[in-house]
């Protein structure tokens, strides 16, 4: 009985440990469930973005939660670590502000933890936050130093002058690094690259400028710029081995047949140079460069061979060669266009037959290779052909594709007609082609032996060229023609069948001359190309020890004698040597003009050490003789004037004309003006009463008084490039102006004057410059006069007139000058001159300016513009400034007029003073009264004020009149004694 109680009791309590752990594992998921609820009600993690001048952190995704059961955030804050957020609970959303605004420069993120707070007080799940704050582009760069200062040595090029280096400190890439570095004022020869490299872009002179200071300034990646820093770059003055003492102009008479020394005054300058006298060796050379003359020097053929030897077959003065184009000078040219050409009479060469005897072909030309596309078209500069039935050619020297070729066809009587002979020579040289003046002499001893002689050398061909150059064609002899002759021409060759001269010469001929039964010998060759001007070596230095000098000093010229190679081992001699050397000219009548000399020093040491002094460019200038030679010139500007001296009947006459006055405003100076734009040239000759114009020039000069100033004025020619692509004129421009050489068309040369621009980036220096323009034709023999033309810069200045009551004495008479004097000023137009008359006395603003008249002038500069500029516009504007100008006079003389009028009304209604006791009649025969008369009567005021002019040139005169006529002076005893 007692064991079933327990047995009972056993399993009630069993049974309720089921119970109890049933409702415990019920309860336990429950608690699981409510929680995952909770969990859900933030993400895992937010990111925010706020910039540094909010306060609003942008966060994605956002924070949604329900209010109904969500009452609170919270930020869980861990030690030691400033979270400088809020969160606000507003409409659903978790708002995120800063506090305070952040500072990317100093924490650039930041990481947290939130919670959502039930309603009820339990936490829900927590999320991570992480914030990036967003740079503002609020800091400038700076520079680490704030200033810069370094030395260079003068006349070098630097990779690397200095490095100026700035920072930024915002904290991105985009606002906190540096890209960009740059000079502010860039009329400095610097450059500086991105990193802050500065370099030199020029060699640098101390001379010049020994300081440079620069300003710049650096750029954020954002191109926020920096403030401005001073870089001040100090020039040291370096000591320069070079020659001293050495002209830049030589001025030689032409006709005087005396040697000049060059170099009378050279001295060198060897600095502190590291070599030991007894190591050191100096070479120098000295070359005359004459390539610009006309035949590349100036060459005396008048000795040359004789008349009998040689015939001429383009003489100037012959009747078969007047048609051509021809200039006429000390040295005759004539021009050929591939159309033109000429027969020689058989008086001067009757039918010879040049395959039968030796003979030589004597000939200087220029080809002109640029208008020429077809290679193979023939350009005879002689041919014999047949005179009719025929078109042969028996003999010619032409061109065809840069080739010089001969031709030379046997006869059929000299030898057997199936049998090859050489027929034709082709020379592959480059003189045919490159545009230059060129001597060349052919002898033919027999038709199998030829020489071509090109500048006075003989043709030796290369080892490789020793079968193709000349190439020799072979043909068969001409067959027998009974009854035809030859016809010999000169620039074309003689087409019998078309009866017309065909296959013409491109370009100009100078002598095509012909040896008969003879070859020219060696002497003769050389006397046609021999240079009359050339250098003249020093003679040696005279001394004791002729041995010695003979090992120190080394004297050298060319075969030409245009270079000299002089070589000293000390500097007393190099010195000594270099003043010793001359120039000659032989030639009775030389090419005037200029002659350019290039000096080359080398200094060595026995080291092998080599210093290279800078090149010295002088020139000499070729003058005409003192004496004159007769010739007629006409100089033109606005109105040409004529010549006192009467020109020969055939002489050319070169005119000039161009406005001769041109005045320019301070902007326009600076920027460059046109200073020959206007200038036209023309040359005319007489010829049996016909005027034929000669289109072409040989030089022309601009001469600038006083010299220009190289650091602030300069001459450049416009368009450079286009000009000088197509045209002959070798220009040269110095302080001392403009030299123009090259046989070339008028049109050409106006092209090059008219592009000429001068500017002056400091004109408030100069009250004007002269500009004289000569030209020359027909290698100088017949030369203009100069046309001057003065440039006036237009100076500004204030100067104030007005109306008042009480006026200096001064500035009364000037008022006075001014309405009664008429002030002329000539203005020289292309169409002719005009005069105007203006009173200018209430301009506020006046230029003054002078021109080549006696007397100054000024006008205001809206009156200069106005008149120069508009008159030479057109027709229409000057009849409109003609009209302005009679309008002035008139209202002038209104003015006059009114102001005489005034005067006598004045002295018609002028009160008589009366005398009240006649015992009180002062005694005034030796009494003078002098009265002021710029003290004004409170009446005269009220009479000049109440009357009103129609203008406030006529209110500034009858104010200045009506003073003087108010005044009464009592004068009758004055002069009475």
């Amino acid at each position: 009985m007692t064991f079933h109680k327990s047995f009972g009791s056993v399993c009630i309590v069993v049974m309720l440990c089921e119970l109890l752990v049933a409702g415990v594992v019920t309860s336990s998921e429950n608690d699981d469930e409510y929680l995952t609820q909770k969990e859900i009600i933030l993400e895992k993690s937010y990111h925010g973005l706020i910039r540094e001048n909010e306060t609003l952190v942008e966060i994605t995704p956002l924070i949604k939660v329900n209010e109904e059961k969500i009452c609170n955030f919270h930020i869980l804050k861990k030690p030691y670590h400033e979270i400088p957020f809020e969160i606000e609970l507003v409409n659903n959303l978790g708002i995120l502000k800063a506090r305070r605004t952040l500072n990317c420069e100093n924490r650039k993120s930041y990481h947290f933890e939130i919670v959502a707070v039930y309603c009820d007080g339990t936490p829900s799940n927590t999320a991570n936050v992480h914030i990036t704050v967003i740079d503002v582009n609020e800091y400038a760069p700076t520079f680490l130093e704030p200033s810069y200062v370094t030395e260079v040595d003068e006349g070098r090029l630097y990779n690397e002058i200095l490095r100026v280096e700035a920072s930024d400190k915002d904290c991105t890439p985009l606002f906190g690094d540096v890209c960009k570095y740059e000079i502010l004022n860039n009329d400095e020869p610097f450059s500086i690259d991105n990193e802050g490299s500065i370099k030199n872009t020029e060699p640098l002179s101390h001379k010049a400028s020994h300081n440079h200071i620069l300003s710049v300034v650096a750029y954020d990646c954002a191109m926020k710029e920096s403030a401005a820093i001073m870089v001040s770059i100090k020039v040291r003055r370096v000591c320069e081995t070079k020659y001293l003492g050495m002209p830049e102009r030589i001025d030689y008479t032409s006709g005087s047949t005396e040697s000049l020394q060059l170099f009378p005054n050279a001295r060198l300058d060897l600095c502190d140079i590291s070599c030991k006298n007894e190591d050191l060796r100096i070479h120098s050379s000295i070359a005359l460069k004459t390539k610009h003359i006309s035949f590349g020097c100036d060459r005396d053929i008048s000795n040359c061979t004789s008349s009998q030897k040689v015939k001429d077959l383009l003489p100037h003065a012959a009747e078969w060669t007047k048609e051509l184009s021809y200039d006429e000078g000390v040295e005759p040219i004539f021009h050929f266009d591939g159309s033109t050409g000429v027969v020689v009479p058989t008086t001067v060469i009757d039918h010879y037959d040049f395959s039968s005897q030796a003979f030589s072909i004597l000939t200087l030309f220029r080809h002109n290779s640029q208008g020429v596309t077809n290679k193979h078209v023939k350009e005879h500069i002689i041919c014999s052909a047949d005179d009719h039935k025929m078109n042969r050619h028996h003999m010619a020297l032409f061109v065809r594709n840069c080739r010089l070729i001969f031709l030379l066809r046997k006869n059929f009587n000299e030898g057997d007609l199936n049998i090859f002979s050489p027929a034709e020579w082709r020379w592959k040289i480059p003189e045919v082609c490159d545009n230059e003046w060129h001597h060349y002499v052919l002898n033919i001893e027999d038709p199998s032996k030829v020489d071509l002689f090109i500048d006075g050398v003989r043709f030796e061909n290369s080892i490789e060229d020793r079968h193709s150059n000349p190439e020799v064609i072979d043909d068969w002899p001409l067959h027998a023609a009974h009854g035809v002759n030859t016809s010999l021409a000169i620039g074309a060759c003689y087409q019998s069948l078309e009866n017309r001269l065909k296959h013409g010469f491109n370009g100009d001929i100078s002598e095509v001359k012909v040896s008969l039964n003879s070859v020219l010998t060696a002497e003769d060759i050389k006397c046609g190309t021999t240079c009359a001007e050339h250098l003249l070596p020093p003679k040696p230095l005279q001394s004791n020890d002729e041995k010695a000098d003979s090992a120190n000093i080394q004297i050298k010229e060319n075969i030409e004698m245009n270079e000299i190679y002089i070589a000293a081992k000390n500097k007393h001699d190099i010195e000594q040597l270099m003043r010793k050397v001359q120039y000659i000219n032989i030639k009775r009548k030389p090419t005037v003009g200029r002659r350019n000399i290039e000096v080359r020093t080398t200094l060595t040491c026995n080291n092998e050490s080599s210093l290279r002094l800078p090149p010295i460019e002088t020139y000499i200038m070729v003058n005409e003789p003192t004496a004159p030679l007769g010739i007629d010139i006409d100089v033109g500007s606005a109105s040409l004037e004529t010549s006192d001296l009467t020109p020969p009947s055939n002489s050319p006459k070169i005119a000039i004309s161009g406005t001769s006055n041109k005045m320019v405003s301070y902007q326009e100076i600076k920027l460059g003006v046109h200073i020959l734009e206007k200038t036209c040239i023309e040359t005319l000759s007489k010829n049996n009463g016909k005027l034929e114009e000669k289109n072409h020039l040989d030089s022309c000069n601009v001469v600038v008084f006083p010299s220009l100033n190289p650091d602030h004025e300069d001459i450049q020619i416009d368009g450079d490039e286009s000009l000088s692509s197509s045209m002959d004129i070798k220009t040269n421009i110095n302080k001392d102006g403009v030299e123009m050489i090259g046989k070339d068309t008028i049109s050409n040369y106006i092209n090059v004057l008219r592009s000429l621009v001068y500017s002056n980036k400091k004109p408030a220096y100069y009250l004007n410059r002269v500009f004289k323009l000569s030209c020359a034709q027909q290698s100088s023999q017949y030369k203009s006069g100069e046309y001057t033309l003065t440039l006036t810069v237009l100076h500004p200045k204030q100067t104030l007139f007005k109306s008042t009551n009480l006026l200096p004495s001064s500035s009364l008479s000037k008022v006075n000058l001014i309405s009664n004097t008429n002030t002329e000023t000539t203005f020289h137009l292309n169409s002719g001159s005009i005069n105007s008359n203006d009173n200018q006395s209430t301009d506020s603003k006046v230029y003054s300016y002078s021109l080549l008249h006696t007397n100054d002038v000024q006008e205001p500069k809206s009156h200069i513009h106005s008149f120069v500029h508009k008159a030479e516009g057109s027709h229409v504007t000057m009849l409109i400034i003609l009209v302005s100008v009679f309008l002035a006079v008139l209202l002038c003389g209104v003015s006059i007029a009114r102001l005489k009028n005034n005067q006598k009304y004045i002295e018609r209604h002028q009160p008589c003073p009366k005398i009240s006791d006649e015992g009180l009649v002062w005694d005034d025969s030796a009494l003078t009264i002098t009265i002021n008369p710029m003290q004004t009567d409170v009446t005269s005021d009220a009479s000049s004020e109440s009357e009103n002019s129609e203008s406030e040139d006529d209110e500034a005169l009858k104010d200045g009149f009506s003073h003087i006529n108010q005044l009464e002076w009592d004068n009758s005893n004055i002069f009475q004694h």
